[in-house]
């Protein structure tokens, strides 16, 4: 094949914004070329280990809160919420949240969803906004909501729209840091307490949810997420299309994966917003809704369990 033809592509991850060379080459047929056949380009897979601490903030847990709904100011106790619900409304969605806590209990492995879950935000919407085409990329989601195109297809064509560079990822990361939803620490620091593994497990992209996965003390090697694909002038080129979390149902298929390494049985939960989390029960052995930054309602209503406030899940 001319080698004119294998114009090449890396795949950022947030650990190279943070100084640490992590890529993959991939020629534009699809086929990943080895470090001998472009000495240049260092491949290296996910980290095990944690690096230094990235850019990355959090609200504070604990404290009062003021929220604001519908001109009414309600002031909130130590359960804070991340929206801008009352708390009083947010707590009659819940459901079953004691039996959830107890389920936590048995849980052996917990796989969160990111975007509005363990963060405040949506990435791919933060970054549409960041990149000047949030308007375009809202009208595109509302319509793939709609049920008129596969998952797959609305993320390409909301990356089309986008068509984030190198140096873009890198400028939003530095100045939109994620914000960790009030409770997550906790409740993670509670679930390693109990001898649970912690995994990530979203379709937004690993080099905007890194930060998020080291500010949490989670592994990479726990993370499922999408791959994004850059050529070498930092362009953007693609994303990868053979990640499972890229596909419809792909979240059930990550925990899949996530069982299958381990040789005995163990208990799963799923705790997310949005209805990608709560049709990947099964195979997860259960699922938890959360509505603490965006309700879905179709979720809040067909989930067994559903809390607001992570905080309700601690014992």
């Amino acid at each position: 094949m001319n080698r004119a033809l294998l114009s090449s592509l890396v795949a950022i991850s947030a650990a190279e914004s943070s100084h640490h060379s992590v890529a993959s080459v991939v020629s534009a047929a699809g086929a990943t070329i080895g470090a001998a056949s472009n000495p240049h380009v260092e491949v290296t897979p996910r980290r095990n280990s944690l690096p230094a601490p990235p850019i990355f903030k959090s609200i504070s847990n604990g404290s009062s809160k003021q929220h604001n709904n519908n001109g009414n100011n309600h002031q909130a106790g130590t359960r804070t919420m991340t929206n801008d619900r009352s708390t009083t409304a947010a707590e009659q969605l819940a459901k079953r949240p004691q039996e959830a806590r107890e389920m936590l209990k048995r849980a052996q492995i917990v796989c969160f969803d990111v975007d509005s879950t363990i963060i405040t935000e949506e990435g791919i919407d933060e970054l549409a906004q960041f990149c000047g085409k949030g308007a375009e990329v809202a009208a595109l989601t509302k319509e793939a909501m709609g049920g008129s195109m596969t998952f797959q297809e609305a993320l390409k064509r909301r990356l089309d729209i986008i068509k984030p560079s190198q140096r873009q990822i890198r400028e939003f990361l530095k100045t939109h840091p994620s914000t960790v939803s009030a409770g997550v620490r906790e409740l993670i620091d509670q679930l390693r307490q109990n001898s649970a593994e912690i995994y990530l497990v979203s379709g937004g992209f690993d080099c905007l949810i890194e930060p998020v996965a080291d500010a949490l003390e989670v592994p990479l090697c726990n993370l499922f997420a999408n791959k994004l694909y850059f050529h070498f002038n930092g362009s953007y080129a693609g994303f990868d299309t053979n990640q499972v979390t890229s596909k419809s149902g792909g979240k059930g298929e990550a925990i899949k994966l996530i069982k299958s390494r381990f040789n005995s049985d163990k208990v799963v939960a799923m705790v997310g917003d949005g209805m990608t989390d709560l049709e990947a029960n099964p195979p997860a052995d259960f699922f938890i809704g959360y509505g603490g930054n965006a309700v879905r309602e179709e979720v809040q209503k067909r989930a067994t369990y559903y809390v607001t406030n992570f905080a309700d899940l601690l014992w």
